[in-house]
């Protein structure tokens, strides 16, 4: 310590020392500031030195002042001063000294001497990279000089002094948060990618020397912060990037020649449009899965994802430390990391040069793939597919230049790994893409664009098969995580067969894998199997195949090879997970399903079930997640073939998993009940299942987990999220279930979710009266007035939260709760009596005011609104609030349903007004001061129906308009509906946006049962008032009608029947002239077209 004490008053002495001969500045001080800069270089700057910063600053001040930079002597040794006193003391240097400090060694260049120049570039390389995230410096000014320097001594520059020009411009390339926002700095950017592109295109060669390799790793670093601060600046060299890319991702691989760098040009191919992010809301009576929320310490620790299409439904990996996104194997880009390797750490010997060479062309190919995953992360994804071709082979006889050959073949295994994640980003940004692909046997002289892409996935399902030779745990793992995303990109059901059965053979080794991070991955790929689309047979029959014990025996060992590039000789000598053919073909078809499924079963002994004497091991806790992610899909897909036969066993492991002391296994553990009981309820409802399992073993699963450990989530007092899971899980039990429950089960069940509708947590009392609302649709709850009452309360009081997301789910309770009750009403008018008008009266006010509030509250309370219109009865109507308040209610429809950019709100509020429009005791004007309701509701469907950009949103006021049940309830609009409907059918063909062409058909027939439903209401009268307007669009509905008739099903045709008898009977009437025969013969023709 005394040491450090003497050196610290020593460089005070010295500092001082100097400053007082730039003050008095007489004749003959040259040589004492000399000696004083000598005497300060000395100093072991390795250690803490500088006590008063200030003081050191004000030396730093002084000296670029007064040490004139002609003086080479001086300023050779005050840069390395300037270098000690940054570098390794890491001073800040701040305000007017940065700039004149930076001016100073800018003035230092002019120098003729390269000794001096390099000792001047390395001090400006220092205080640019110190100060780059720190405090704002004139880059622009600097990058001029720079590249001024640099082009003026282009023919005498050595090649060290081009290395430190070129890594003080990268310096300049990574710029601090405050200055990106600056288009005034793009073309010092553009200046320095210029420079960059051209060390690496014009100059660059496949040398064996240090220095240039250093250069081009400091240019390819550059570049990519070039990208990374300056995207656009890819839309006009993207294909000279790329070219540089391709020649050095692979530099000093063994057995791969060097290329010249050339510009890549994109593949000319057909891309389909992506469909807008913003997508426009659609409505549709679909049963989906919730999106389950986010544990606590998921949010916390969110990865840097890339982006991504989502949007498509695919499996969620449990543990999102494994998240396939994260940027791990990708070199995080910090100015503040110095990217030169000091030559001391290799000695100077033949191996020890030949050793450096290697290290750097290393780290020459890893920046290549850090500057392809930044591009990649940059650019459009449909601009990043069309040079597909450049990077992915499309067959191993393909050629080298390659992404393949860096992750099979490259010797360092960062390397690999890095590799291995550009690809994982390349093929979870072009999923849309990849599902054009198939495969052909069929030899042609042209070949489809979308074969090229199937023998691309072929040939990567092939590689990454080799990669799961690795020795390198991380490389595994992250080869395992691109398998699945390959899984997810690739449409089976247009490839070759037996392509997935690869997959899962390849893959399930794994499972048995030491490493719990490998095992993870391993089931991630598996999952993302489950979750593929459309189900393939031959992934049953590889998940029911029995296994052989030699897959169970494997170890990592036999999985692995020493030398990576021995990667061509892996086709033959590649051990796959093997499968036992049994003797007796018939005899599997009989008994396959009575064996539990291979990977059912290592998920269940991953969460302790002992099946077997053997299975006695339990899995990590990460390991456990996923096993859990994996029942969870298992139920959505395969529930009948996996899970239904093995509830015994599957519960026992939620038991415990649900018990566990470990929150997240427990949170996991509640979804995953939800889900089965999703699955199950589901499963119960559909009358057409295969297997009949008796009720008693689905009951004996709710019965286990009611027992104690489902139960026991809603004491979790500080842990809000396992009370909200608990409340769906209770939401999930289902009609069928519940009914066979005993009734001490019901109640606890009933009882637990209304305590939970007044907790404190938001997410709780959202999931609670969500439960309740499913809950009130089954039979026996929904015929128990009190509990529909208590429930209508508990869903009243939490729609006026003041949080968004409890009246979200209040108002989609209201919803299922005023649709159980419109049920009820059909079922019997008794049991609807018992509920008061006042409750009704209630809800009916609270949807009038919740349709004011958020699109997602909105969307629910229009439902609401149509269906408790339904129930207002002529009793009801005497009483003074209600004929105002259902005015209001269409007024609300009305103005929802023809407002808003929201469609499935519009789709919604048509679809209520069709429902309110239906109950015939709203037409009765007496009751009504406004006795014209029917004007702005007639008004806006046939104005939406006509031209209405969302067909959704058409076919629905199509609906609405035939929902009246006689011709008075038209009043005066029968013949305004007939010209709308009319018109409508005509100008379904203008079709503004492609991604409505699929409802054209299903518009189309709406417009036919509606037009048929006012025919069964044509009087003698009307046939004349319509003839002109038959006429006029009577070739368009013919030919619509004709198609639509052939089209429909006799269930759903009844309307079409309905009018023909109609018509036929109206034939009959005697008042019937000439004329109106004439008319009424024409319709009868559109309406039978077998006339």
């Amino acid at each position: 310590m005394a040491a450090f004490s003497d050196n610290s008053e020593i460089f005070s002495n010295l500092s001082s020392k100097i400053i007082n001969l730039f003050l008095r500045r007489t004749e003959g001080n040259q040589d004492i500031i000399s000696k004083t800069l000598d005497d300060l270089n000395s100093l072991n700057y390795r250690y803490p030195i500088i006590t008063n910063p200030t003081e050191a600053i004000l030396l730093v001040n002084q000296c670029c002042s007064f040490i004139p930079t002609d003086d080479g002597i001086l300023v050779q040794k005050y840069s390395q001063l300037l270098w000690n006193l940054v570098r390794h003391q890491n001073l800040l240097i701040e305000g007017k000294t940065l700039t004149l400090a930076i001016q100073w060694c800018l003035s230092g260049l002019q120098t003729r001497d390269k000794n001096v120049i390099l000792d001047v570039l390395q001090a400006l390389d220092t205080i640019l990279r110190s100060n780059i995230n720190k405090q704002i410096i004139p880059v622009g000014h600097v990058v001029r000089e720079l590249c001024k320097f640099l082009q003026s001594r282009s023919e005498k520059c050595t090649l060290e002094i081009t290395l430190l020009v070129l890594q003080c411009l990268e310096a300049c390339t990574t710029i601090s948060d405050d200055q990106k926002a600056g288009s005034d700095l793009h073309r010092p950017l553009e200046l320095c990618s210029e420079t960059f592109l051209n060390h690496l295109t014009k100059k660059a060669t496949d040398s064996n020397d240090l220095v240039t390799n250093k250069i081009l790793q400091t240019c390819l670093v550059g570049l990519q912060n070039v990208v990374l601060q300056h995207p656009g600046y890819l839309l006009t060299e993207l294909g000279t990037i790329l070219g540089v890319i391709k020649t050095f991702m692979l530099l000093g691989i063994k057995n791969v020649d060097y290329i010249i760098p050339q510009k890549l040009m994109p593949s000319a191919l057909s891309i389909p449009e992506i469909p807008s992010l913003t997508r426009e809301k659609k409505g549709g009576k679909l049963t989906k899965q919730k999106k389950h929320r986010v544990s606590g310490t998921q949010k916390k620790g969110k990865p840097n994802a890339c982006e991504h299409d989502t949007t498509s439904g695919g499996y969620v990996p449990a543990t999102t430390l494994l998240d396939y996104n994260s940027d791990s194997g990708v070199g995080g880009v910090n100015g503040g990391n110095r990217i030169k390797t000091s030559d001391s750490d290799f000695s100077d010997s033949e191996s020890g040069k030949a050793a450096k060479i290697h290290h750097i062309k290393t780290k020459v190919r890893r920046a290549s793939l850090n500057l392809l995953f930044t591009v990649a992360k940059n650019i459009e994804k449909s601009t990043m597919f069309t040079y597909w071709s450049s990077f992915i082979p499309e067959d191993s006889m393909s050629g080298q230049h390659n992404l393949v050959t860096c992750f099979l073949r490259d010797p360092s295994a960062r390397n690999r790994m890095t590799a291995l994640n550009v690809l994982l980003l390349l093929l979870t940004t072009s999923k849309l893409y990849l599902a054009q692909a198939e495969s052909s046997d069929k030899s042609t002289s042209f070949t489809p664009y979308s074969v090229v892409l199937g023998r691309m996935i072929t040939e990567l399902h092939r590689s990454l098969s080799l990669t799961l030779h690795e020795m390198s745990i991380p490389v595994l793992t992250q080869a395992l995580k691109c398998y699945a995303a390959l899984v997810q990109a690739t449409p089976y059901h247009r490839m070759s067969s037996k392509l997935m059965t690869k997959v899962i053979r390849n893959v399930k080794p794994f499972l048995y894998h030491k490493d719990a991070s490998v095992q993870v991955t391993a089931l991630i790929a598996l999952g993302c199997v489950l979750s593929s689309e459309p189900v393939l047979p031959e992934t049953t029959e590889a998940m029911l195949k029995s296994e052989s014990s030699k897959c169970k025996q494997k170890n990592d060992d036999s999985l692995v090879v020493d030398d990576v590039d021995d990667c061509a000789s892996f086709n033959d000598s590649f051990e796959y997970a093997d499968f036992e053919e049994p003797d007796n073909a018939e005899e599997d078809e009989s008994h396959g399903n009575l064996g539990i499924p291979w990977l059912l079963k290592r998920c269940l002994t991953n969460l302790g079930v002992e099946i077997e004497e053997t299975d006695s091991s339990k899995g990590a806790a990460p390991v456990k997640l996923e096993s859990l992610q994996i029942l969870s899909v298992m139920s959505t897909k395969y529930f009948e073939k996996f899970i239904l036969p093995h509830l015994s066993l599957i519960v026992k492991a939620l038991d415990g998993a649900l018990m566990d002391s470990y929150i997240d296994l427990k949170l996991h553990a509640g979804r995953t009940v939800d889900f089965i009981g999703q699955a199950m309820s589901k499963y119960l409802s559909n009358e057409d299942k295969v297997i009949e399992v008796p009720v008693t073993q689905c009951v004996h699963f709710w019965k286990t987990l009611l027992n104690k450990s489902l139960v026991d989530l809603f004491q979790y007092e500080e842990n809000p999220v396992l009370r909200a899971v608990a409340c769906d899980c209770l939401g999930s039990i289902g009609p069928h279930i519940f009914e066979q429950l005993p009734r001490d089960k019901q109640i606890l069940c009933v009882t637990l979710l209304f305590s939970c509708t007044r907790d404190g947590e938001n997410s709780v009392k959202g999931a609670a009266v969500r439960a309740l609302a499913i809950c009130v649709t089954y039979p026996s709850l929904r015929e128990d007035t009190g509990f529909v009452l208590d429930t209508a309360e508990a869903i009243y009081r939490t729609l006026k939260d003041e949080h968004l997301s409890v009246r979200e789910k209040a108002s989609w309770s209201l919803g299922n709760l005023s649709g159980a009750l419109v049920l009820s009403s059909k079922e019997s008018k008794e049991a609807i009596e018992e509920i008061s008008s006042e409750m009704i009266l209630k809800l009916l006010k609270a949807c009038i005011s919740g349709a004011s509030d958020n699109d997602k509250v909105k969307m629910n309370c229009v439902r609401g609104i149509g269906n408790l219109l339904q129930l207002v009865t002529e009793e009801m109507l005497k009483n003074d609030p209600f004929p105002d308040t259902v005015e209001k209610a269409f007024g609300v429809l009305v103005k929802c349903c023809t407002t808003g950019s929201n469609m499935k709100v519009r789709w919604n509020s048509c679809y209520a007004l069709k429902n309110a429009m239906q109950n015939m005791h709203l037409y009765k004007k007496s009751y009504f001061t406004n006795k014209n309701w029917q004007v702005p509701v007639f008004n806006a469907l046939n104005e939406l129906v006509v031209s209405f950009k969302n067909f959704k949103v058409r076919i629905n006021a199509a609906l609405a308009l035939s929902s009246p049940k006689c011709r008075e309830h038209y009043d005066n609009f029968y013949y305004s509906v007939w010209t709308a409907l009319l018109k409508a059918m005509e100008n379904s063909g203008n079709i503004e946006d492609f991604n409505e062409y699929k409802h054209r058909d299903n518009l189309v027939e709406q417009i036919c049962l509606s037009l048929g439903h006012l025919t069964t209401f044509l009087q003698v009268e009307d046939l004349l008032q319509l003839q002109s307007t038959l006429q006029l669009y009577e070739d368009s509905l013919k030919t619509h009608m004709s198609k639509v008739t052939e089209r429909l099903v006799p269930e759903k045709s009844t309307q079409l029947s309905e009018a023909v008898y109609a018509l036929n009977q109206l034939e009959k009437r005697k008042e019937l002239d000439e004329n109106g025969r004439q008319v009424l013969e024409r319709f009868k023709i559109v309406f039978q077209p077998d006339i």
